[in-house]
């Protein structure tokens, strides 16, 4: 069970000097694969939910419902299975990053003549599918759990390397995927997160792989800080923290132990796991083992 607790608990082995919660704090994060933590390549790795958590140093940490490539309708998917209701219902914290999938697939990205295409029309109905998503995920979280605080991330300009005359049109629609979510939160009661400003339009040192929209752990960090800048303003997690950060681990590499993990629990339980790709939690006690610290009981 050690070895799956290490697993569990790759992403949060370290802790930085933020305020102690006043009382004891379950953070979920939910959503696609920027709360997941995929990195420019390829690799699940610290993502702004690791870090959040690891600020906050809550008394439970999951992102199980983070799932890389899932749309809002298929998060709506997971928080409406077994495990995302018990985990939702379980939560004070809630994070959410979903929208991005319904629309970023219908921008053609050429890397090598740094060049954006898209059809407005087509952009246009499926930002209207996001918004219809949203509300009706945001209105299953409140039902399953209507004392949670719910924070919903907007989402940055990912695409920095390609010509300055590609970007306008592409940012505008970003624009409305933001305001989108912003109006859906807050309808719903939720909490907006900006991110694009922190990000700009000219990100490369963000987002490094100009054929990839994930960030890098100093983009993450940014979006980790825009979250406290909204949820504790004055707080801010140091850049030290990304001397503190494990190695990432490939998606399929990540699988393969996800599977022997619940392979070996199984075995020892006998208890029936849903297969999924995304990424479990842990409590502070497992975090603190993990890192060789102590923590509170």
């Amino acid at each position: 069970m050690f070895k799956q607790s290490m697993i569990m608990c790759l992403f949060l082995i370290s802790s930085v000097a933020l305020p102690a919660q006043a009382a004891a704090v379950n953070y979920i994060a939910i959503g696609d694969s920027l709360a997941a933590g995929q990195t420019p390549n390829r690799e699940i790795g610290a993502g702004y939910a690791d870090m959040i958590a690891m600020g906050l140093q809550p008394d439970a940490y999951s992102k199980q419902l983070s799932v890389p490539g899932y749309t809002v309708e298929q998060v709506i998917g997971q928080v409406e299975s077994e495990a995302g209701q018990q985990a939702i219902q379980s939560a004070d914290l809630v994070t959410i990053s979903a929208g991005a999938n319904d629309l970023l697939p219908l921008i053609q990205n050429d890397p090598n003549r740094g060049m954006l295409t898209f059809n407005a029309i087509t952009a246009a109905f499926a930002l209207n599918g996001v918004r219809e998503d949203y509300a009706l995920l945001l209105e299953k979280i409140s039902a399953l759990n209507p004392s949670a605080d719910v924070y919903a991330m907007g989402y940055y300009f990912p695409y920095p390397h390609v010509f300055d005359q590609h970007k306008p049109a592409v940012s505008k629609q970003l624009d409305v995927l933001n305001q989108i979510i912003e109006q859906e939160a807050e309808k719903a009661g939720a909490t907006f997160v900006p991110v694009a400003g922190r990000f700009g339009l000219d990100a490369a040192e963000y987002l490094p792989n100009p054929a990839d929209v994930h960030p890098n752990e100093a983009g993450y960090l940014e979006m980790a800080n825009a979250f406290l800048a909204v949820y504790a303003p004055g707080k801010e997690i140091p850049a030290s923290i990304l001397t503190q950060l494990p190695e990432p681990v490939s998606l399929s590499e990540l699988i393969q132990q996800r599977q022997a993990a619940e392979e070996e629990v199984d075995a020892e339980e006998t208890e029936t796991v849903e297969e999924t790709a995304a990424i479990k939690g842990c409590t502070k006690q497992e975090v603190y083992a993990s890192a060789g610290q102590k923590g509170d009981s």
